[in-house]
């Protein structure tokens, strides 16, 4: 370690740098295969490896040659297999690692680094489609293949403070890792200029619901920012005895194999830390590159080397050399070490066993060293203060784990191999003498081990150069190449400059000509612009005449609309009268309609009359025909005795019956003619009056006949007198209806002017006429027509029985004079559409036939209707 000659630092950091390919892949360089075995790629991983390179740094890679030297031993530890592209839908997992660069005995660097994964764009990977097109020639073609470029930010510090400084950039990262510009320029710039502390100080660093802290310790050697106890889940404690008997041996030669970086350097770590009373001096590499591992191992003083199981093929071990394999607990040697004796190996086992409880758990390497993001989220792995919220998650020791019990074991072991006991402590002193040589084996081991690293130095140096003037030939055949190009492009623009020189001449010639034209043009102007202003004044003159003429227009369609009104009024008086003549029209065929029909009341009256004259004649003949009469009385004594019983239960049915069988024997009556009548009722009288004398049954006989005359006398003088009263009424209720509606469009027509008002008379006649519908009289309810009454013949019978006791089916007139409702006569014509002319009829019957015609007569040519 050499305190004595360590410089002291400012900062707590020391630098920090990006590295990893860069922004072209044709600029990328292929890393040369080993001389030995093959490096065993990662999941995912295409089949080619390339050299990685600084892409920023602070300070600047270009400052101080001290300040390269390291930048570049970091980014080599940093990718210890260089840069490998993978493949894959999904990001690979960040992982994070630390490593120590011993550059020589008084200079000594610890660094943190953390992997991040960046998808290419499609531009980049297609170039790297074409690489692996040329360099692998089974490669298949994937269209939506997404292609991960890895990146490694890493922190160097002269202090061993691994998990302070992994948390903080573990922990900004996640934070910042959306915009790197802030990262660098906020937290970066932030720890950079972070003071370095003094021994015994707390150090603090701030972040969202923490802080990260560490106390220093009292002595530069008490360094320990790292847990132990990842050593003893990995291997057995027998196994861990070897290794501190292997670490503290005169050979010390120890291969540390794991798959996860992070692992070797905790191990190596911890076996320097439980062998610090040797202050250990030899080759120490916690995390080797690939292409150097061939020549670490052949060192031939001390070493303890980090080595990766992807690179197990790349060299043989020594024999005296121990092979510790952290993955499956394995210690592999052919010379074990002897400095202890099976007795002290058994009792420091025993030590170590009862110390940490006697249930260990070897569960491999601890998952926050597999990945920098446990579950998608930052797990901080050293001390930590809460700033606000509750309990923050943290990686926290395991039970078994007891480090002051582990570590007193340890050093009394060192301790006591330093001591002489028994005869030796007698003669040589308890304490043992260092071998005599002209120099301590301290210094010869940092000669050899500076030695071997300049040597190293030397041919990385030579191999770097190499590379470099590869890619300088490559660049330089690049920049030759394009010399060429611009070449040709300098004569092909020097041939376009002459004729750019010709065109340039023959510009100036037409240059001149549009002087001229341009002179020619200006008069032009001046011309066009004086007939211009004249037509301006043109046009204001026009402009004033037109709006002289849009205020005649104006005045035009005013009169239009007013005239247009006009005709409307006019048209719409046209349509009135036009509805007016229509009026009188109807009205006028209606009082013709009227007049027939009153014309054939007429004449039915008139047929009635004549059909009773006729009937009162039959009958006073009738009345002097004494034949008849004995015939009717030698019948009625014949047939007495049978019809008795018959006749009796006849008038019994006819009781029950009611006025519907009496209505129906009238019916029967009326259709059987003068001649059957006389006949039934002489029988019927006959047979009611058979005991009577003859006498008495013709004056009887007499009576009846002449109580019927008397009977139709009156019937025919009071249908006469009804049919007049009823045409005078029906007149004057039509000249009362006319004056009233004439009187209700005076009214209305007051309103209009003298030349749209109507003349009276037509107004009257159309009032009159409006509500007529076809028939005699109107069928609304306002109508006075009086009723006609019905012109039915309201007699029983012509019979000379004075006994006849048939029922009529007719109605009294009493009643119809009676009745408090109005009537009116409804036709057969108007009822059925049929002209009730063929009914009517004024010429006289014959005598036998008188009868039949006043039956017809009482068919419903009219009835008496309630409204």
């Amino acid at each position: 370690m050499a305190a004595g000659k360590r410089p002291t630092p400012k900062t707590l950091t020391y630098a920090y740098l990006v590295c990893g390919v860069g922004r072209e892949p044709s600029q990328w360089v292929k890393a040369a295969s080993p001389a030995q075995g093959k490096i065993q790629h990662m999941r995912g991983a295409v089949g080619q490896f390339w050299l990685p390179e600084i892409l920023g740094s602070s300070p600047r890679l270009e400052s101080d040659n001290e300040v390269a030297r390291s930048l570049h031993g970091a980014m080599r530890a940093c990718f210890p297999h260089d840069v490998e592209i993978c493949t894959g839908r999904s990001q690979p997992h960040c992982v994070h690692h630390s490593f120590v660069l011993q550059q020589d005995s008084s200079h000594t660097l610890y660094g943190i680094a953390l992997r991040v994964w960046s998808r290419a764009d499609e531009k980049r990977a297609e170039t790297i489609r074409d690489l692996r097109r040329k360099t692998e020639p089974d490669y298949r073609d994937v269209a939506d293949e997404t292609y991960w470029i890895p990146y490694c930010l890493s922190f160097l510090s002269r202090y061993p403070l691994y998990n302070l400084l992994g948390d903080y950039l573990r922990g900004m990262w996640i934070h910042w890792n959306k915009a790197t510009n802030l990262f660098h320029a906020e937290e970066v710039s932030r720890i950079l200029s972070f003071p370095a502390p003094r021994l015994n100080d707390l150090v603090r660093i701030d972040m969202k619901d923490y802080a990260l802290c560490y106390q220093f310790p009292s002595s530069p050697t008490g360094f320990q920012n790292f847990a132990m106890w990842p050593l003893f889940s990995c291997l057995a404690i027998p196994n861990v005895v070897g290794l501190m008997e292997a670490a503290v041996s005169p050979t010390r030669r120890i291969i540390l194999m794991s798959h996860h970086s992070a692992m070797l350097t905790v191990a190596a770590e911890t076996i320097r830390f439980c062998t610090r009373v040797y202050d250990w001096t030899g080759l120490y590499v916690p995390v080797a590159h690939a292409r150097s591992v061939h020549d670490l191992v052949q060192e031939p003083g001390p070493y303890i080397l980090g080595i990766t199981t992807e690179c197990r093929s790349l060299f043989t071990p020594p024999k005296d050399a121990l092979l510790v394999d952290l993955d499956r607990n394995l210690v592999i040697t052919d010379h074990p070490p002897n400095v202890l004796t099976p007795s002290q190996r058994t009792k420091m086992v025993n030590r170590l066993t009862q110390a940490l409880n006697s249930d260990v758990e070897i569960s491999g390497v601890p998952q926050h060293l597999k990945s920098a993001y446990g579950g998608g989220k930052l797990i901080p792995a050293g001390d930590i203060i809460v700033l606000r919220g509750g309990e923050v998650e943290r990686v926290v020791d395991p039970i078994w784990w007891n480090q002051d019990a582990v570590m007193a074991v340890m050093d009394h072991v060192c301790e006591k191999l330093g001591r002489n006991s028994g005869i030796k402590a007698i003669f040589q002193g308890s304490t043992k003498k260092p071998l005599m040589t002209k120099i301590s084996m301290r210094h010869m081991n940092e000669m050899v081990r500076e030695r071997n690293q300049y040597s190293r130095d030397a041919l990385e140096a030579w191999q770097d150069f190499i590379n470099l003037k590869g890619r300088m030939d490559t660049e330089l055949a690049k920049v030759t190449k394009r010399n060429n190009v611009l070449e040709q492009e300098a004569e092909t623009w020097k041939v376009q400059f002459q004729k750019f020189q010709a065109f340039v001449e023959s510009l100036n010639k037409e240059l001149a000509e549009l002087r001229v034209k341009i002179e020619a043009g200006k008069r032009e102007q001046r011309r066009l612009t004086g007939i211009i202003d004249q037509q301006k004044d043109d046009q204001a003159r026009l402009a004033l005449r037109l709006s002289g003429t849009e205020r005649q227009r104006d005045n035009a369609l005013e009169a239009l609309v007013l005239q247009q009104g006009i005709a409307e009024d006019l048209e719409k008086e046209r349509d009135r009268n036009r509805k007016e003549i229509a009026a009188l029209q109807h009205a006028n065929s209606t009082l013709a309609q009227q007049r027939d029909q009153a014309q054939r009341v007429v004449l039915h009256l008139r047929s009635l009359i004549s059909g009773q004259a006729h009937h009162m004649e039959h009958i006073v003949r009738s009345i002097g025909s004494s034949n008849e009469l004995a015939e009717h009385v030698r019948q009625g004594f014949e047939d007495a005795d049978d019809e008795d019983s018959a006749l009796s239960a006849n008038e019994n049915t006819v009781k029950r019956n009611g006025p519907s069988r009496r209505a129906a024997s009238a019916a029967s009556t009326s259709t059987d003619g003068p001649e059957g009548l006389e006949t039934r009722l002489s029988s019927r009288a006959s047979k009611r009056y058979s005991t009577q004398s003859v006498h008495d049954v013709a004056d009887r006989h007499l009576r009846e006949k002449t109580d019927a005359i008397a009977d139709i006398i009156r019937n025919i003088s009071e249908q006469c007198a009804a049919a007049v009263e009823g045409l005078q009424l029906a007149n004057e209720a039509a000249d009362i209806a006319r004056m009233s509606e004439g009187e209700t469009d005076g009214t209305s027509n007051g309103n209009l002017s003298a030349d749209e008002r109507p003349s009276s008379g037509t107004s009257r006649r159309t009032s009159g006429t409006s509500r007529d519908n076809g028939h005699v009289t109107p069928t609304s309810d306002r109508s006075s027509v009086p009723p006609t009454p019905e012109l039915v013949h309201q007699r029983s019978s012509t019979a000379l029985s004075m006994a006849s006791t048939a029922p009529t089916a007719y109605t009294a007139r009493d009643s119809v004079r009676e009745s408090s409702g109005r009537m009116k006569i409804v036709t057969d014509g108007s009822v059925d559409g049929e002209s009730p002319e063929g009914v009517i009829s004024a010429e006289p019957l014959p005598l036998e036939k008188k009868h039949l015609a006043q039956q017809s007569s009482r068919t419903p040519l009219g009835r008496v209707v309630e409204v």
